[in-house]
């Protein structure tokens, strides 16, 4: 009798546990809308030697300073990048989101560095929505020298363009065009 009442003493908090470990993965979607990102960081070059030569590689610059600001947009299940722009020193030509969640955003890039050498890699965010944490950011230049990075980001809702109102812009055109007619007449 003791070892069944063990028995299902031990199921019950196995299953409690399941049921709280469940409750932590659940990943929050952003809502649809566009996003401002601001993304600042560092990716290094680890002490790399080409398999084929005894010296270590020193043509390539040791780090690269990347800042990039993007618009995000996301409506159901579609997630685009319009506009980036990153510091002169790095051109990125393609970024993918591969994963975007509150908790936890994934995205690769590829692009050209300093010097014409061209870079790719992946990155894993972790944060609130607003403020992330890289955990994981590594990829290659030149496609077999290694990198890895270490960045942060902040998110939050793009202020909407505003375009001024007709009367706005109107009103004061014809003010002035006023003012010219009557002094043009004036003169005459």
């Amino acid at each position: 009798m003791k070892k069944i009442l063990l028995v299902i003493t031990l199921a019950v908090l196995l299953l409690s546990m399941a049921h709280t470990a469940s409750a932590v993965v659940a990943m929050t979607e952003f809502d649809d809308g566009c996003y401002c990102v601001k993304l600042a960081g560092d990716y290094g070059i680890p002490e790399y030697q080409h398999p084929s030569s005894p010296e270590p590689m020193m043509e390539i610059p040791t780090t690269y300073h990347i800042e990039v600001d993007a618009k995000v947009c996301k409506s159901g299940e579609d997630v685009t990048v319009t506009v980036l722009n990153s510091n002169p020193g790095v051109t990125i030509s393609e970024l993918n989101i591969l994963s975007l969640y509150k908790e936890e955003i994934t995205l690769n890039a590829s692009g050209t560095c300093a010097m014409g050498h061209s870079f790719e890699g992946e990155m894993t965010l972790i944060g609130d929505g607003e403020n992330y944490y890289t955990t994981n950011a590594m990829g290659t230049v030149d496609g077999q020298v290694p990198v890895i990075g270490s960045f942060t980001a902040t998110i939050g809702q793009c202020t909407p363009e505003e375009i001024p109102e007709f009367p706005t812009i109107a009103l004061p055109v014809i003010a002035i065009l006023g003012l010219a007619f009557i002094m043009q007449r004036r003169k005459d």
